[in-house]
């Protein structure tokens, strides 16, 4: 008798795991493809940049392939609203702040008037690690005021935020928001988490903090959250420019259902 129940809750715990998992499928399945680039490059110098060739035929495709760019204010319409997406929809994000995004992912989007979202931390501003200069203040505002572009926060200082105290968290997320606000005079409803990383603390205290939507990079579980706290997004880089932009016309057809481990990073210094 006592093995049959030991049985009977081995089932019940499958089935409610094979339940929650579908769900989540399911949540997450709501939203469109996410593609996330970091910096644009002439010659890219890591795994996780995109060059102009690529980025430009790229954003070709998707214009003859009739993909329709959102804005996060058309993002969040539709999100507050819980209505479906439009097919063939898609968000074209970028994490950081490279300079790379001023000088040449700008002007190729604004040639095709897609819109895009730049997150941003404080503390790279005006700074420029080797082969890598950030935007200055200027840059900034001037994305901010184009229409095209979204400016959302990536935290203060680029910090594992999965790796840090509850105050540390706090003053990350709030301040950010506080000073995202200061440049664009908008609310800060959207975040980003460096390096993909986030928990159960993480989500929680950035739905605390007043956002409303959350990306990540890898897809690590809702964590106790809705979808929409820990959205996964395609990792652009070299490897989705070659083989005539193989994977990424592929993961943009299969994103809804991409593999946990089609979400990695792209990041590593490529070979000279």
């Amino acid at each position: 008798m006592r093995k049959c129940i030991v049985v009977l809750l081995l089932l019940l715990l499958t089935a409610s795991s094979a339940w929650a998992n579908g769900q989540a499928l399911q949540e997450r399945a709501y939203f469109p493809p996410v593609l996330m680039y970091h910096d644009i490059k002439v010659k890219p110098i890591n795994g996780f940049d995109v060059s102009v060739d690529d980025f430009q035929a790229q954003l070709a495709w998707l214009a003859q392939e009739g993909y329709q760019t959102l804005s996060m204010d058309e993002f969040l319409q539709y999100v507050d609203t819980k209505r479906p997406f439009p097919e063939k929809t898609v968000l074209i994000t970028f994490d950081d702040g490279y300079e790379g995004i001023y000088q040449y992912a700008a002007p190729a989007l604004a040639k095709y008037k897609m819109k895009a979202t730049f997150f941003i931390f404080k503390k790279g501003l005006n700074s420029a690690l080797t082969g890598y200069p950030y935007l200055t203040d200027k840059q900034l505002q001037e994305l901010a005021a184009n229409p095209l572009f979204s400016i959302q926060s990536h935290t203060m200082t680029h910090a594992d935020l999965s790796a840090i105290s509850k105050q540390e968290l706090q003053y990350e997320l709030k301040a950010s928001k506080q000073f995202i606000e200061s440049v664009t005079n908008k609310p800060c409803r959207i975040i980003a988490f460096p390096f993909g990383h986030y928990n159960s603390e993480v989500l929680q205290t950035a739905k605390e903090a007043g956002y409303d939507v959350a990306f990540s990079v890898s897809d690590l579980g809702l964590q106790g959250q809705a979808a929409k706290y820990s959205i996964p997004r395609i990792y652009m880089g070299v490897a989705l420019g070659q083989n005539k932009m193989e994977l990424f016309k592929k993961y943009l057809h299969t994103y809804k259902t991409m593999p946990l481990e089609a979400f990695k990073e792209q990041f590593g210094e490529l070979p000279q």
